[in-house]
């Protein structure tokens, strides 16, 4: 699994430019994104004993995910404080991260292709990035939504960086990084399990060729699944949903594998087959679809959504393929590294890029501003009808071609108020309003 020792450079000619746009629209994106749904829940004063109760109380009661409710509530409940601006640099942040080491981790798989050209760099950093952006089913429920982010893309960027420790044979840490590991094990149960054992396997086999196993990140990584999926929560939470034999997991699961693929994967596809295309007499078919060690992403991809059969059907929220789909443009960006840096395709990768970043940018920010706007208008007619102390009436916003109260897609997440003035997350809403109740109307 170990790649030779090379003397590429930390960051690649243009990556630091390709990382710095990354970083500025996320900053952008995760400022402009408001509070939704359970993120209302959980702005309540704060008050540390209280929180550790309710952690507490989750972890016997409903979920393992012990360190991501404890993250989550610190961020939300100190809201009036400043920690969401906190929060948007943070995790703008670790999506960074995150598209950094894959970068770095799969031109390490895909055989340390020579290093490229400054902007060529910037053209594959910032590719990288829209693969992670637009692959996803829901990368806005996943990243940049408050609760979603803490529970799936902080976890996906850890795991995806131990996974690289792991493939570069870099596994010796110190104590600190030991317990970052222990806790990064502590947030997703499935990709959890799937490194714990993914890394049990490159302990047997280090042992097997004699070499230096790293018995302790495993330690430190299995007790980390072990908190996480022996939690009394687990078992109390699976016992209040539907029963689901086998047949009807295999079912749900089959679903969701297939959403996996929607139209956005054709332009990535059409370039790394053109790029395989052009440099079709350098490159072996179908060896080339190996993409050097990339395969071995491919494979996880499978095996975690596999793993997802621990989960009944009702619980099979497309959020949980979101590892997949990270693990699977790990798989494309190998084969893109891969692909012959001929004049030609360079110069296509580059054009590419600016079609990408146009495409990307005439969604998403007219999609965000919208979702901004009726939160801030949500907002201040609550305050507004609040101040006046009476019961707090809104117009009712439905979003998507079935007008949905709930409708999320790739980057919109959309949770409307419900005419319903008891309902769970609309209750949410009023109480951190201080409104007595909040209702919509058409």
């Amino acid at each position: 699994m170990g790649s030779p020792a090379d003397t590429t450079p930390r960051l690649l000619p243009g990556e630091r430019a390709g990382l710095a746009l990354c970083s500025a629209f996320l900053l952008w994106a995760n400022w402009v994104t408001p509070l939704w749904a359970d993120d209302y829940c959980r702005t309540m004063p704060p008050h540390l004993a209280t929180i550790l109760r309710t952690v507490w109380g989750n972890y016997n009661f409903w979920t393992g995910r012990w360190f991501t409710t404890l993250v989550t509530f610190l961020f939300l409940d100190l809201h009036q404080y400043g920690s969401l601006a906190v929060f948007a640099v943070l995790n703008a942040g670790i999506f960074v991260f995150l598209v950094h080491v894959t970068v770095g981790m799969c031109r390490s798989a895909a055989g340390n292709p020579p290093v490229p050209s400054a902007l060529l760099g910037l053209a594959q950093t910032v590719l990288v990035f829209l693969m992670l952006w637009w692959l996803p089913r829901t990368i806005g429920e996943v990243a940049l939504w408050k609760t979603g982010a803490i529970g799936y893309l902080w976890p996906v960027a850890g795991e995806i960086w131990v996974l690289a420790r792991i493939l570069s044979r870099r596994t010796h840490m110190n104590a600190v990084q030991y317990g970052v590991v222990f806790l990064i094990a502590t947030f997703l149960e499935p990709l959890s399990l799937l490194l714990t054992l993914f890394l049990t396997g490159t302990c047997i086999r280090a042992f097997r060729q004699g070499r230096a196993a790293p018995w302790a990140l495993l330690c430190s990584h299995a007790g980390g699944t072990l908190v996480l999926g022996m939690a009394p929560g687990n078992y109390v939470r699976m016992r209040t949903m539907p029963p689901s034999p086998l047949t009807d997991r295999l079912d749900g699961l089959l679903g969701n594998l297939g959403s996996l693929f929607d139209p956005f994967w054709f332009p990535f596809v059409l370039l790394v087959g053109l790029g395989l295309f052009i440099g079709r007499k350098h490159l072996r078919f179908p060896d080339c679809l190996r993409g050097g060690k990339g395969w071995i992403f491919a494979v996880m991809a499978m095996a975690y959504m596999a793993l997802l059969l621990m989960f009944p059907r009702a619980a099979l929220a497309a959020r949980l393929s979101f590892p997949a789909s990270v693990f699977l443009a790990c798989y494309l960006t190998c084969l893109l590294f891969q692909c012959p840096a001929l004049p030609v395709f360079s110069r296509i990768t580059e054009l590419s890029c600016m079609g990408l970043i146009a495409m990307h940018l005439a969604i998403v920010i007219p999609d965000l501003t919208l979702l901004a706007h009726i939160s801030h208008d949500w907002v201040a007619s609550t305050r507004a009808q609040v101040a006046q102390d009476r019961p707090v009436v809104l117009r009712q916003i439905t979003m998507g071609p079935r007008h949905k109260l709930l409708y999320v897609r790739k980057d919109i997440i959309f949770v409307g108020i419900n005419p319903d003035p008891h309902n769970f997350l609309t209750a949410c809403f009023a109480q951190a309003m201080g409104a007595s109740s909040v209702r919509a109307v058409p």
